[in-house]
């Protein structure tokens, strides 16, 4: 059985991952402004993912991950606050 040590960061990563997609669905379908928040949860999914990662020492398997959520966060940011 593999068995992974699963630590605060990851879990709130988990449910902060969970809470953004409910963000942006719910972004999509109400008039509900929630950009900021939403930006602003990719940045805190971005320093959670890193923490969990040195936390784990496991920064190179988690690179990519933090790529992705970089991008995501400057992509996300620039569609809703860009001029």
């Amino acid at each position: 059985m593999n068995k992974t040590n699963t630590t605060i960061w990851s879990k709130a990563y988990n449910i902060l991952n969970v809470a953004v997609i409910f963000m942006i669905i719910m972004r999509l379908v109400t008039q509900v402004d929630l950009n900021l928040f939403i930006v602003l949860s990719f940045a805190a999914l971005l320093i959670l993912g890193l923490l969990d990662s040195l936390d784990r020492n496991a920064f190179k398997e988690n690179m990519y991950r933090h790529v992705f959520d970089f991008i995501l966060l400057i992509l996300f940011g620039s569609l809703y606050f860009g001029n």
